[in-house]
């Protein structure tokens, strides 16, 4: 073997080293990404649950009479459908 093959053998045996540190690097850099948006979107979903969870809460009908009643609303409560239908008696109906 020759010097010159044996210095071509050791140059690319180098840069193949090189090459799978960076790579390896990369790996790296790319893996701690990805385990900090797994992280990010837990959490994130932890906060949708909880304002789904707000918002259900909310929209019951217990809470909205209480807050009716904070505010100082004069509600009345829905009628029943015979109550409907005598109240719209005598008033003309929808037009074609």
């Amino acid at each position: 073997m020759t010097t010159g093959r044996s210095l071509l053998i050791l140059l690319m045996m180098v840069v193949t080293g090189i090459t799978i540190v960076v790579i390896r690097g990369e790996t790296a850099k790319a893996s701690n990404r990805v385990q900090r948006l797994h992280q990010k979107q837990t959490e994130l979903e932890h906060v949708l649950w909880s304002q789904e969870m707000d918002l259900a809460r909310l929209r019951g009908p217990e809470e909205i009479r209480r807050r009716t009643k904070d505010l100082g609303l004069n509600l009345l409560p829905p009628r029943t459908d015979a109550a409907a239908k005598d109240a719209n008696r005598g008033q003309p109906g929808p037009r074609d």
